[in-house]
């Protein structure tokens, strides 16, 4: 069992890692995959929130949401992947291995980029459902609504 000498101290450390140091620092293609998300998060609402509000995106609109549901948190995956990937090529080639506090930051990135795709995901899939859903109910009720009589119908015609 390892016990640490007493003279050792906790130490804190003065630049202390906050959400904006981790977007800011993060490796170019991890930003790119991050911004991107973000980006189809707020497209994925706009269209959710424009379809709710009677401006119909037709079914374009359900189509990118389903998309994105799949592929946002795919997306979110490549870039914790590529990261991780690239801070063990990092670790690969430092000697001595360097501490975790060195290491946390592309590890925060990795799952900050899963977070994001996997927040896509859940947004575009519960917006695509909810107005599938709508249009589905939609439908149903005017399906049930009572049509005119044929003979009014053409009675009409003949007049």
């Amino acid at each position: 069992m390892l016990i640490a000498p007493p003279d050792v101290q906790l130490s804190v450390i003065a630049e202390r890692l906050t959400f904006a140091g981790l977007v800011l620092h993060a490796k170019p293609v991890v930003m790119l995959v991050m911004a991107g998300l973000v980006i189809s998060v707020v497209i994925a609402s706009l269209v959710w929130i424009g379809e709710l509000a009677g401006r119909s995106a037709g079914r374009g609109g359900r189509t990118f949401l389903h998309a994105l549901a799949g592929a946002g948190p795919l997306v979110g995956f490549f870039g914790a992947a590529y990261g991780v990937m690239d801070s063990f090529i990092g670790v690969a080639n430092v000697r001595p291995t360097p501490a975790l506090g060195i290491l946390a930051p592309g590890y925060a990135e990795a799952m900050l980029s899963i977070t994001l795709g996997l927040l896509t995901g859940a947004i575009a899939t519960i917006g695509h459902r909810h107005l599938t859903a709508r249009l589905q109910t939609t439908a149903q009720v005017q399906a049930s609504a009572p049509s005119p009589s044929p003979g009014a119908h053409a009675a009409r015609a003949t007049a």
